[in-house]
């Protein structure tokens, strides 16, 4: 077994978004890639990348074996796991709701490390949540850190259930945010501006308002206090958010994604 040689078990969004951050941060240049489109890997036909449109033998050389299909995809896939790999190999599987306990009775493999990563990590600026069984090697978890951090940053966490809860924050985070974003733009064509300077105002507020976050020792109330003036604007509209208790409406929605995250792990188990 190749202990740097790394196979990636469906290439869509996220699996290519770990590969080209794992290329660039150069943690390893042994990659077999086991995906049934062969048009998703044109853009690789230059490289040292090997390729597969289905499981074999070969995949049993790889250390880690990352499972970047979707959750109703596993069970059939999981008959060539079982097959094909052995206990000396590590799972990392991204699938949204198939839980560790799921994977191994599938596989009987007790290497198995969970990752919720975001799609921000297209562009490194991911954010992923991970745990692992006992079995995985620290050498092991280890690479998969490294991996994560070369899309954005990650958090071990110690339980499943914390993975679940992350995944309304993290996970579903962007689409919330996004919708947030079109709905301010949306704000700003109705009173009056062009939707390309509606978008281009609320783009960057967004981004510069994270970015200061990020660098601020500041708490957030006192970033907030900075931009309200007693009587103002942004007090006007602070006001209207307090009014409709915004603060319980956002737990609402963060809640319906915990939820449902919790019955599509109970259906897909």
């Amino acid at each position: 077994m190749d202990h740097n040689k790394i196979t990636f078990i469906g290439f869509g969004n996220m699996g290519s978004a770990i590969y080209n951050g794992m290329q660039k941060s150069k943690l390893t240049n042994k990659v077999l890639i086991v995906d049934m489109d062969e048009k998703k890997l044109v853009d690789l036909q230059n490289t040292n990348v090997s390729f597969l449109n289905k499981i074999d033998e070969t995949i049993n050389d790889s250390k880690l074996i990352w499972l970047c299909v979707k959750p109703q995809s596993f069970n059939e896939i999981a008959k060539d796991l079982i097959k094909f790999c052995t206990n000396n190999q590590t799972l990392v599987s991204i699938m949204a709701g198939v839980t560790i306990n799921q994977i191994k009775k599938e596989t009987a493999i007790e290497k198995i490390v969970r990752v919720m990563p975001n799609t921000p990590a297209q562009i490194s600026k991911g954010m992923s949540v991970w745990t692992n069984t006992k079995e995985v090697e620290k050498n092991d978890a280890d690479m998969v850190q490294n991996i994560l951090n070369s899309i954005g940053k990650s958090v071990r966490v110690d339980s499943e259930n914390e993975i679940e809860l992350a995944t309304a924050l993290s996970g579903s985070g962007p689409g919330f945010i996004f919708k947030f974003i079109e709905s301010m733009i949306k704000a700003g064509i109705k009173i009056g501006l062009s939707e390309t300077l509606s978008r281009e105002l609320v783009t960057e507020t967004f981004f510069g308002s994270a970015s200061l976050l990020e660098v601020s020792d500041n708490e957030l109330e006192e970033l907030k206090e900075a931009v309200t003036s007693p009587g103002g604007t942004t007090e006007a509209g602070l006001n209207f958010l307090d009014k409709i208790d915004i603060d319980n409406i956002v737990f609402k929605m963060i809640n319906s994604a915990v939820n449902r995250s919790k019955e599509l792990s109970k259906k897909i188990n």
